[in-house]
């Protein structure tokens, strides 16, 4: 998609990312093979992990028979089967923990258990299961997608500065998503993170009026009850706006 790529550009040319654009644009491919042909509730998160030129070059080895898409290279995002799964991908230089608590807030618009290694030791068991979750909330309209195309987290979780953080969702907003978002017409947007939010809470009010709500990163619900809150929030969401059939 040129308007995309020339997106990207625009953010390079502006900004000192924390990965090559072909990670970016990997990224979205990695969203888009799972947005619904007809979306009803919009996840809006922060953005992907850095992913290194070096490791987006590493190849996948994905189990026979597994049903899940595969539009790119590894990339740091939850839709990549390969992040947080080390054996799907040997030659990753170091570093490939995944992010569990995304798994966990997946698993609760879907009402079920999360996909862990405690739940599901066996590796192809723990994918089967994933790939399920994944096809399940697609099937009932539930998109996560990033209010950043680029990376604005390196490796460790390490954030850019305020000025590029902010300046990289905006540039993301009006760049591409502006174009795109409205369109899909979803129920309900849940914007998850308050820095996302208050940098597009403008954004979000002509867009989506009156059918937006923002909910802690899941990284940030430590106080006691505050997990339980935020997935509890969101299993309601994807009832009232995506149910299932």
């Amino acid at each position: 998609m040129p308007e995309l790529a020339a997106a990207v550009e625009a953010l390079a040319a502006r900004l000192p990312l924390a990965e090559p654009p072909a990670a970016a644009l990997a990224a979205e491919a990695w969203r888009e093979a799972f947005r619904p042909p007809r979306l009803r509730l919009l996840l809006l998160a922060e953005s992907h992990m850095a992913t290194t030129t070096a490791k987006l070059a590493c190849p996948l080895r994905l189990p026979p028979g597994l049903d899940w898409p595969r539009p790119a290279g590894f990339v740091r995002h939850v839709y990549c089967p390969a992040y947080g799964e080390p054996a799907l991908v040997p030659g990753l230089p170091a570093g490939n923990a995944g992010t569990p608590q995304y798994w966990r807030l997946l698993a609760a618009l879907d009402g079920r258990p999360a996909p862990t290694r405690a739940a599901w030791p066996d590796p192809a068991a723990r994918l089967a299961a994933k790939a399920g979750l994944l096809h399940r909330l697609r099937a009932r309209g539930i998109w996560l997608t990033d209010a950043s195309l680029v990376a604005v987290a390196g490796p460790g979780g390490a954030r850019e500065a305020a000025r590029v953080h902010a300046a990289a969702i905006r540039g993301s907003w009006e760049g591409w998503h502006a174009a795109r978002l409205p369109g899909l017409a979803p129920a309900h947007v849940v914007v998850i993170g308050s820095a996302v939010a208050a940098v597009l809470r403008g954004a979000l009010d002509a867009a989506f009026p009156g059918c937006w709500q923002a909910v802690p990163q899941p990284m940030g619900a430590r106080r006691p009850g505050e997990a339980a809150a935020l997935l509890a929030t969101l299993e309601a969401a994807a009832r009232r706006h995506a149910p299932g059939d």
